[in-house]
């Protein structure tokens, strides 16, 4: 039998190591610089941005570890096993993103053992929620949920404030929002090609939403915001369609949700 849990502490603690790197090594960034529609578009590369984009690739690794530990899987009953690499890697993002904007050494270090807590959580909900007849994976998919708006809302969030040009961040958008709606709808229990359609369809509209916000120049806050309010309508939509309980009823509630939140955030966003 393989002990998954193994796998977890090794995927953590490598992923801790490769945070802890990222505070101490320091190197010059460098600005990439093409046209782009007959207008000029830059890329800072920092050694922060290369050492995330390790730290995506070992954390893909050991999500797929862990995932082949699961008893479906050793018995070769599980293909696409990259859906579940999604949610792990946004959650090393979100860490890689906030901990160098940590103002002491101490909230740094609190920053870190909390990425170690989520990541492991992260990585066991994964595995449970692999087989929805298993134990644990009704609680399992509710956490993989949650993380999942929360790992959204701080990502888009983080894209929109860098006021980047919308080729740039819609880009940026549509992948997230592709790849983490997968990672909720996948819980409708439908064929992988149809959950990847209906991602396909939110991510979409959510880069073009974000074209159109660019224009309007909002506050970063509000503009992530409003993002992450049309994420969580198209996702709930979308998997209200793939279960078959779409209703006037179900459209009803989510237009309620939608308006009294665009009304917080007219109120108090800035």
């Amino acid at each position: 039998m393989i002990d998954y849990r193994d796998r977890i502490s090794v995927a953590v603690w490598i992923v801790l190591l490769g945070l802890t790197v990222t505070l101490l090594v320091k190197m010059p960034s460098t600005t990439l610089v093409w046209i782009a529609f007959g207008s000029p578009l830059s890329l800072q590369l920092s050694a922060n941005t290369l050492l995330g984009a390790l730290l995506v690739a070992l954390t893909t690794g050991a999500t797929e570890a862990v995932v082949r530990a699961h008893p479906r899987v050793r018995a070769g009953r599980l293909r696409n096993r990259w859906v579940f690499w999604a949610l792990p890697c946004a959650v090393v993002l979100v860490a890689a993103l906030l901990l160098p904007t940590a103002p002491t050494r101490l909230t740094w270090l609190a920053g870190l053992g909390l990425t170690a807590v989520v990541l492991g959580v992260t990585l066991a909900a994964t595995f449970y929620a692999i087989a929805p007849e298993g134990p644990g994976y009704r609680p399992a998919r509710i956490v993989l949920n949650l993380l999942t708006y929360a790992a959204v809302l701080i990502l888009f969030l983080g894209v929109y404030r860098q006021r980047a040009r919308s080729l740039f961040s819609a880009t940026l958008i549509v992948g997230i929002s592709t790849l983490l709606a997968m990672e909720v709808l996948r819980g409708s229990e439908k064929p992988l090609r149809l959950v990847a359609l209906y991602a396909l369809i939110v991510g979409v509209v959510l880069g073009e939403a974000t074209w159109a916000l660019n224009y309007w120049r909002l506050p970063g806050l509000t503009g992530g915001l409003l993002l992450q309010i049309g994420f969580y309508l198209l996702v709930g939509l979308a998997h209200q369609g793939l279960t078959e309980r779409l209703t006037p009823r179900v459209l009803l509630e989510f237009g309620i949700v939608a308006a009294i939140s665009l009304a917080l955030i007219w109120l108090f966003a800035p």
